[in-house]
């Protein structure tokens, strides 16, 4: 497609920064070390939502229930000492560079909180990147559009020529309120129905994908 964008206003949780794939792998990491099998991440992901005790059990069906309770006390305590421990969504790093690569300006809007958003962008080695930051505590959170005005004031771009990218029905709320562009992103495969029907012009599963369909340059 021709891209009529000079600003791309990026979600951080579930977008670029994979939290949900940092939480699947300490389990299986866990689960190897206590010898209890490895981890189906597809079945995980499935049961994500119930929370991660109701995720174990489905995933790890066999255990026992001390057995279970010594796995959760185990990511338990490798998730509090690893906290600064950042993963990104695979291609993500990519893609903005990409992004960059096309003379695009881009930018974070977030319901994180500001402080825990500098902190990550900094663990993850983007904090240069990223110098236009929105987040919970400056303005009112997603789907409110505030965020995304600052961001398009800040740069001085109009909703026509804004992307926002995001993985929840609240970015496309949020965009869509004040005629702004959304491509929402699933990794997962959980989300594209609600996605499309809050406003999303597209959604992708992939970084790749989501590039070509922008007609980014090649890194």
């Amino acid at each position: 497609m021709s891209n009529p964008y000079q600003l791309i206003v990026f979600d951080w949780e579930g977008t670029i920064s994979d939290t949900l794939g940092l939480i699947l792998h300490t389990v299986s990491s866990e689960a190897n070390k206590l010898g209890f099998g490895e981890l189906d991440p597809y079945v995980a992901r499935k049961y994500v939502d119930l929370g991660l005790v109701q995720a174990l059990r489905k995933t790890f069906p066999d255990l026992s229930n001390k057995q279970q309770d010594q796995l959760l006390q185990a990511v338990h305590q490798a998730m509090i000492t690893r906290p600064s421990e950042i993963c990104l969504i695979p291609g993500a790093r990519e893609f903005i560079q990409r992004v960059q690569d096309a003379k695009m300006d881009i930018a974070i809007a977030t319901n994180k909180g500001q402080q825990s958003l500098q902190r990550a962008l900094q663990v993850a080695g983007l904090s240069e990147l990223f110098k236009v930051t929105r987040s919970a505590g400056q303005t009112p959170p997603k789907p409110c559009p505030q965020m995304l005005e600052e961001i398009m004031e800040e740069f001085g771009r109009d909703p026509a020529s804004t992307l926002m990218i995001g993985d929840s029905s609240s970015d496309m709320e949020m965009a869509k309120s004040i005629n702004v562009t959304a491509i929402g992103v699933d990794f997962y495969h959980q989300q594209e129905a609600a996605l499309k029907a809050t406003g999303a012009l597209a959604v992708f599963d992939d970084y790749q994908l989501l590039a070509n369909f922008l007609g980014l340059p090649k890194v």
